[in-house]
């Protein structure tokens, strides 16, 4: 990966905040192949995919949590919304949250860069395709998905309008879209680095390429032929840090700050802890973004078309 400097900048155009300059495809690419999964290893990347690792009771209680919150909440969504069978999830991991679709009744399959990754969710009899998004997209018909999830995707990509407009063309018309992101430069967040004193930690370069907040995701949503139906937030992380928890430099304590959040979604009713988390968002807090959203027809070329660029 080059060493060139990078700042943290407002795209001009589309208004989300981003690394300047943007990695290649190039950097992107080999930072992944030889750096990324060591840092996940070592706990300074991704937290949750560390503990999902191996088959131990951590490991477990993880996807346990995951399935009864998160996987949940998206199946919800798509039901509620009107989602029909078929959801693709794209950057699927070793199938998680295809195999939790799959309990809720979905036909699902994903799509997953990690080739370790794809090939174990296989071996657990999932759909899940070895690759890229727009290999994926070329080796299927347009239109071809009901609903399409993403989550803790578009942060990482260097063209995130392009991976949205892919999205937006393997969807039926009408077909939904459920994107989660980090929720980054809130003003939760902005308050917890006040008072810690300490340079903003949830930038990580290169693999976080992009920061969004609730407001500049649906506005890039919108600007790429979504109309959004729902908002929701997940627990602001960062009150432990406004209380004197800092998990910030201490991954013990960022482990027992995590038991707490996740002993308290499980003691709340599904019902209750989505209101919540729909309040918090219509307030700009909470530690990621989830927008559902639907495909909306458009007339003329959209600003993701490569062309425009």
């Amino acid at each position: 990966m080059s060493q060139r400097k990078r700042q943290v900048v407002v795209d001009p155009v589309y208004g989300y905040r981003r690394l300047e300059p943007v990695p290649t495809a190039e950097e992107h690419g080999d930072f992944y192949r030889h750096r990324y999964y060591d840092l996940l290893r070592t706990g300074d990347r991704a937290p949750p995919l560390r503990r999902l690792a191996g088959d131990g009771a951590e490991a477990q209680g993880e996807r346990d949590w995951l399935r009864e919150t998160l996987y949940a909440d998206i199946a919800h969504a798509l039901r509620h919304h009107g989602a029909g069978p078929r959801v693709l999830d794209v950057g699927s991991g070793t199938g998680e949250l295809v195999c939790a679709l799959g309990a809720e009744g979905f036909d699902a399959a994903g799509v997953e860069p990690s080739a370790e990754a794809a090939r174990v969710a296989r071996e657990r009899g999932l759909e899940v395709f070895a690759g890229d998004l727009a290999t994926y997209a070329v080796s299927h018909p347009r239109h071809a998905f009901d609903a399409v999830v993403a989550v803790n995707v578009l942060e990482h990509v260097p063209d995130p309008v392009g991976l949205l407009g892919t999205l937006r063309d393997i969807l039926r018309d009408g077909g939904l879209a459920c994107i989660q992101v980090p929720n980054d430069f809130s003003a939760l967040q902005m308050a917890a680095q006040a008072k810690l004193g300490k340079p903003p930690w949830w930038i990580a370069v290169p693999d976080h390429v992009n920061y969004f907040d609730f407001d500049s995701l649906c506005a890039l949503l919108r600007e790429c032929g979504f109309q959004v139906l729902e908002q929701q937030a997940d627990f602001p992380m960062e009150l432990f840090l406004l209380m004197g928890l800092d998990y910030v430099d201490d991954r013990e304590v960022g482990n027992r700050c995590h038991a707490y959040r996740v002993a308290l979604e499980m003691a709340l009713a599904p019902a209750l802890r989505r209101r919540l988390y729909g309040a918090l968002a219509e307030a700009g807090v909470g530690r990621n973004c989830r927008i559902l959203a639907r495909k909306v027809h458009r007339q003329g070329a959209l600003r993701w078309n490569p062309s425009s660029r």
